[in-house]
């Protein structure tokens, strides 16, 4: 393989990995419909429900950033969101609005941090885009 079939198939696995987590990103934009749901619903069921959704979905969404080898991205992910949330584990409160606030907070990081994540993704997915574009296009001049 020569560097250019290389460099090829790395932005290819990148666009893909890029890809399939944008998809998913793209559902979750609609979780607010679930937080929501505290004005009808009993609020510990909404954060369990939003909290296994976040257990869930955090995996998959390492794996794929870690497959385009955005590492950037899991350090952030790992100081805003897995940091706070462990040390919030760690630290007793006896104030159960600091109990409550502990709860929350990684909670409503975690889905801050996937929203902006969702759209730095859009941005990189369409210049990726628009560079095969334009390649295509001066492969046709030529």
């Amino acid at each position: 393989m020569n560097e250019k079939d290389i460099l090829s198939t790395a932005v290819n696995v990148e666009e893909h990995s890029l890809s399939e987590l944008q998809y998913w990103l793209q559902y979750e934009k609609h979780t607010w419909f679930l937080g929501a749901g505290v004005f009808w619903l009993p609020y510990g069921l909404i954060l369990m429900g939003l909290s296994i959704l976040a257990v869930l979905f955090t995996p998959y969404m390492i794996w794929h950033l870690f497959n385009a080898k955005w590492y950037k991205s899991i350090a952030v992910f790992l100081t805003v969101v897995i940091l706070p949330f462990i040390l919030s584990q760690f630290i007793p409160f006896e104030n159960s609005i600091f109990v409550f606030l502990s709860n929350i907070l990684p909670l409503v990081a975690f889905y801050f941090y996937t929203w902006i994540l969702s759209y730095l993704i859009g941005e990189h997915l369409n210049e990726i885009q628009t560079l095969k574009k334009w390649r295509r296009e001066e492969r046709s001049r030529s």
